[in-house]
């Protein structure tokens, strides 16, 4: 009779033992996600608080930058009210005006970037490292754009890049994509890359005018980066020269593409 009842609870004692397990196991995933979600929590947390540091230093840096610009300005304008200055100094004078300009101009793209990156969550920014014109025969140049990943650890960035010319002429200020000056599909490029990519081509400006900016367009292939615009100044670009690639990146597939011909 004792065998009995034990014959007919083991089942049930099973059954009870099974849902406790399960049970348990629930438990334990449920740990196990929350502890991730608190991790990313903080970890996001943390570059934010990091991102808007950064934004604060860049916008005291671009302050500085135009207070010495309006002090060259008022500089600037005193010797010439005085008729002391001559054409070597006032070269000059117009050069670290420009040079500053400049500065505070790439200041207010990082700070777009930045601001951007912020409230974009995990979408990646493509920034332009460098653009080096150097000039041809026959009044053609010769540009080479080096673009990167501005957030780390991205990804993939895939999408195209437009290039346009910024110029002065008796009819006003006007802007000319490059795929209408150049040569050997110059102006357009796709891009596909994880660290960094170099693009080259070949263009020649109208004659009769005044080439002033270039003016570099990111426009995403899907919604994994943020479309962006940045100027480059046209002297700037002139006297810059080839920035040398850090010894950790490595070159890519597609790295360079639209080489001009020789």
């Amino acid at each position: 009779m004792g065998a009995g009842r034990a014959s007919t609870q083991g089942p049930e004692v099973r059954v009870g033992r099974g849902k406790l397990h399960w049970l348990f196991v629930s438990v334990g995933w449920l740990l196990v996600v929350a502890a991730a979600f608190t991790l990313g929590y903080l970890l996001a947390e943390h570059d934010s608080e990091r991102l808007l540091a950064r934004i604060q230093m860049l916008q005291a840096e671009r302050d500085e930058f135009s207070e010495q610009a309006a002090v060259l300005r008022d500089a600037r304008m005193k010797l010439e009210r005085s008729h002391q200055i001559d054409v070597e100094a006032q070269r000059a004078a117009q050069e670290q005006i420009l040079k500053v300009e400049q500065d505070r101009m790439r200041l207010e793209q990082q700070l777009t970037h930045l601001r951007a990156m912020v409230g974009a969550g995990d979408k990646g920014v493509v920034e332009v490292d460098s653009l080096v014109l150097t000039p041809q025969h026959n009044g053609w140049y010769r540009y080479r754009l080096t673009l990167s990943q501005l957030v780390p650890h991205f990804g993939r960035s895939k999408g195209e890049v437009v290039l346009s010319v910024v110029t002065n002429s008796d009819e006003g200020r006007s802007v000319t994509p490059l795929a209408e000056l150049g040569a050997d599909s110059a102006g357009r490029h796709e891009i596909s890359f994880d660290h960094f990519q170099v693009l080259e081509g070949r263009f020649r400006p109208s004659e009769g005018v005044v080439p002033v900016d270039l003016i570099v367009e990111i426009v995403p292939k899907d919604d994994t980066l943020l479309p962006s615009k940045e100027v480059v100044g046209w002297r700037e670009a002139l006297s810059a020269q080839p920035a040398a690639p850090a010894p950790s990146q490595r070159a890519e597939p597609g790295a360079q593409d639209a080489r001009p011909h020789q």
